[in-house]
C-alpha cells in the first residue's frame, strides 16, 4: 500500500474544506489490478477514433436528426432552443487573456465565480455553435466556433491558481466538444486545428491531468471527463487509455486513497443508500446535495464519452455491488423529491447540473418519478457537462 497524505490535505479535510483528498504516487495509475488495465488496453487495440465522439456518436446522431426532422419531442422544442442560443452568441466576441488566475472558492476574495462564468461563456459560444451546425449542415455556425477556438489558440492563454485543473475539466470542456464535432470540418484550417490541439495539450491538459491523478472527490470527476474529452479532440489513445482506467477504478477497491477506504473509496451502499461519500458530508452536510451534483454531472458525460469508445461502465458494479443507478436514483430523491438527506436536514441544491437524470433515464428508466420530472422539465440545464443533454440524449436508446 502506498503512502498517503500531508498534513495540510488532513487538516483542510478536518475542516470540510477539502474532502477526499489526494492519492499518493498516482502517476502510477490506481492500484496494481493489472488484469483490468490489460483488458482495457486489449480492446483498445486497433481502436479508431471517429467523430463525433464526446456529446454524441455517429449512430445516436442520425437519430436525432431524423426526431428533428420529424418534429418528434423532446428533440424538437430542444432544437429550436439550440438554434436560438446559436443565433445569439454569432456576433460573440471571443476575450482570451494572456493568462488567467482561478482561485480556489474557499480562498478569501475569490475570483472564482468570476472566472468560472469566463469560460464557460467562451466555452459555450464555441460548443453552442459547433453543434447547431452538426445538426443543422449551416457553416456559419461553425465558422463561428472556428472562430473561438482560433483566438482562444492564437492567444496561447496559460492557468495559474488553485483551482485551475478542476475549472478547465469541468466548465472549460465544451472547448473541446467543438473540437470534436469540427474536427472534420474543412473551414477549420489544418495549421489553425493543430495550434489549437497544441495549446490544449500544453496549457490546459497538464492541470486537468493532475486533477484526475491526484484527487478522489468532484475534483477527479472534472479530471476525468477533461481528459476524455481532450483524448477524441487530441486524438490521443494513451490520452484515452489513462482516463478508461480512472474511470473503471471507480468500481475496484482501493487502498490508496487518503482516507484509506478500500472497496468504497468513491461510491459507497449502506443504510443510508448509495452516495459519494466525499461529497455527501460537505460543508458538514449542508452542501452535500450540491456536491454530489458537481461529481456526478462530470462524471456521467465522462461515462458517455467511454461509452461511445466501447467501454459502457454504466453497468459496473463495486464490491459492495452499488451501480450507477443506485446512484443517481438517491441523488434524484434527495435532489428534486427532496426526500430527507441524511447528512443534514434542507441542504443546499442548484437548479442546474441535470445531465444524470436523462442519461440515468435512457441507460436504465431508473424511475417513473425521474421520467414524469423530465417531461415536465425539459430541455433541462445541463451546465457543467453538456448543457444541450435533452437534444443530445433525450430518450435515445443508447447505440
Amino acid at each position: 500500500m502506498r503512502t498517503i497524505v500531508s498534513g495540510t490535505v488532513t487538516a483542510l479535510a478536518a475542516l470540510g474544506i477539502l474532502t477526499g483528498g489526494v492519492l499518493a504516487d498516482a502517476s502510477q495509475g490506481p492500484e496494481p489490478w493489472t488484469d483490468a488495465y490489460d483488458a482495457i488496453r486489449e480492446q483498445l487495440d486497433g481502436f479508431t477514433f471517429e467523430h463525433p465522439m464526446t456529446v454524441t456518436n455517429p449512430r445516436e446522431l442520425e437519430v436525432v436528426r431524423q426526431r428533428i426532422a420529424d418534429g418528434v419531442e423532446p428533440q424538437a422544442s430542444a432544437y429550436e432552443a439550440l438554434i436560438a442560443d446559436a443565433d445569439e452568441v454569432l456576433d460573440f466576441e471571443p476575450n482570451p487573456p494572456e493568462s488567467m488566475t482561478i482561485m480556489g472558492g474557499y480562498q478569501t476574495d475569490s475570483n472564482l465565480s468570476e472566472k468560472r462564468s469566463w469560460l464557460w461563456r467562451e466555452g459555450d459560444a464555441a460548443y453552442t455553435s459547433a453543434l447547431a451546425y452538426l445538426y443543422s449542415g449551416e457553416t456559419h455556425y461553425a465558422d463561428n466556433a472556428v472562430r473561438v477556438l482560433n483566438a482562444w489558440a492564437e492567444a496561447d492563454t496559460t492557468f495559474s491558481g488553485n483551482d485551475r485543473g478542476l475549472q478547465l475539466g469541468s466548465w472549460f470542456s465544451q472547448m473541446l466538444y467543438a473540437a470534436d464535432i469540427l474536427h472534420e470540418y474543412e473551414g477549420w484550417e489544418p495549421d489553425d486545428r493543430e495550434r489549437f490541439q497544441d495549446w490544449w495539450r500544453e496549457r490546459c491538459l497538464p492541470h486537468v491531468k493532475d486533477v484526475m491523478r491526484n484527487r478522489v472527490n468532484n475534483w477527479k470527476d472534472a479530471g476525468v471527463l477533461g481528459v476524455l474529452a481532450a483524448s477524441v479532440a487530441l486524438r490521443d489513445k494513451d490520452l484515452l487509455e489513462e482516463g478508461l482506467i480512472e474511470l473503471k477504478s471507480y468500481f475496484h477497491g482501493r487502498t490508496d486513497t487518503q482516507d484509506n477506504d478500500g472497496a468504497g473509496w468513491k461510491i459507497v451502499k449502506d443504510d443510508n443508500g448509495v452516495y459519494l461519500h466525499h461529497e455527501v458530508t460537505r460543508n458538514q452536510g449542508r452542501s452535500g446535495v450540491t456536491y454530489t451534483a458537481y461529481s456526478l454531472t462530470t462524471m456521467a458525460q465522462a461515462l458517455e464519452i467511454a461509452r461511445h469508445a466501447g467501454f459502457d461502465f454504466w453497468h459496473s458494479r463495486t464490491p459492495q455491488d452499488a451501480g450507477v443507478d443506485e446512484l443517481i436514483k438517491y441523488y434524484f430523491r434527495w435532489d428534486v423529491l427532496e426526500e430527507p438527506f441524511p447528512w443534514y436536514d434542507g441542504p443546499d441544491r442548484r437548479a442546474y447540473r441535470k445531465n444524470p437524470y436523462e442519461l440515468a433515464n435512457n441507460h436504465f428508466g431508473v424511475m417513473p418519478e425521474m421520467t414524469d420530472w423530465l417531461e415536465e422539465n425539459r430541455p433541462v440545464d445541463g451546465r457543467q457537462g453538456d448543457q444541450y443533454i435533452t437534444l443530445n440524449k433525450g430518450d435515445i436508446e443508447p447505440r
